[in-house]
């Protein structure tokens, strides 16, 4: 295992216990905190599909703006993850009922639902899952590579949400790591320098 390998999943442990020990109301605040600031941003008025994900081991839980989303018109994708082959594919979806548990265990779209397509004239907006982020916008995920490689390819803009006391000064990072344009924590926004 590389030096960077060993650092990041010695953060990944360390951060997904702090992550875990919340105490249920708080971060149940910390969420509903975190969903109104992102329904508020221009980007989410503006954008025509949101990109979500099916919160996991204590992830901020955003699906009610993915409600608020669908009650606006806009529409909404999930990813589906293929671990054979790394990729992961997002989904438009017209309810959170469609969602049954996939790859990992976690909520996904069903394989027939219609692709999305990314387009860098696009002003959709992709909500980026981490076990934590950085000030620079930089991440720890779970150590697949499915979100770097996707947001290669993304034209509109990223947003990562953790709570303000799990965000880190600084992570180690990797040449294919990718910052994301915004960090929402339940205390405010933040723009990565």
């Amino acid at each position: 295992m590389t030096g960077l390998k060993f650092e990041k999943n010695k953060i990944r442990e360390e951060m997904l216990r702090a992550r875990l020990a919340v105490p249920e109301a708080e971060k149940a605040a910390a969420d509903a905190a975190m969903a109104a600031r992102l329904v508020s941003l221009a980007s989410f008025r503006f954008a025509e599909v949101i990109l979500f994900y099916s919160p996991i081991k204590g992830e901020p839980d955003l699906l009610p703006a993915a409600e608020t989303a669908l009650r606006t018109g806009k529409r909404i994708a999930f990813p589906r993850c293929d671990p054979e082959t790394s990729v992961m594919v997002y989904k438009l979806i017209d309810s959170l009922s469609a969602l049954t548990p996939g790859a990992y265990g976690i909520p996904e779209p069903p394989e027939e639902a219609e692709d999305y397509q990314p387009s860098p004239f696009k002003h959709d907006v992709c909500i980026v899952p981490a076990v934590c982020f950085d000030r620079q916008g930089y991440r720890i995920g779970y150590g697949k590579g499915y979100y770097d490689r996707f947001l290669s390819g993304f034209g509109g803009s990223s947003v990562g949400f953790t709570m303000d006391r799990l965000l880190c000064d600084s992570l180690p990072k990797g040449k294919y790591d990718k910052a994301v344009n915004l960090i929402i924590t339940e205390k405010g926004v933040i723009t990565p320098q």
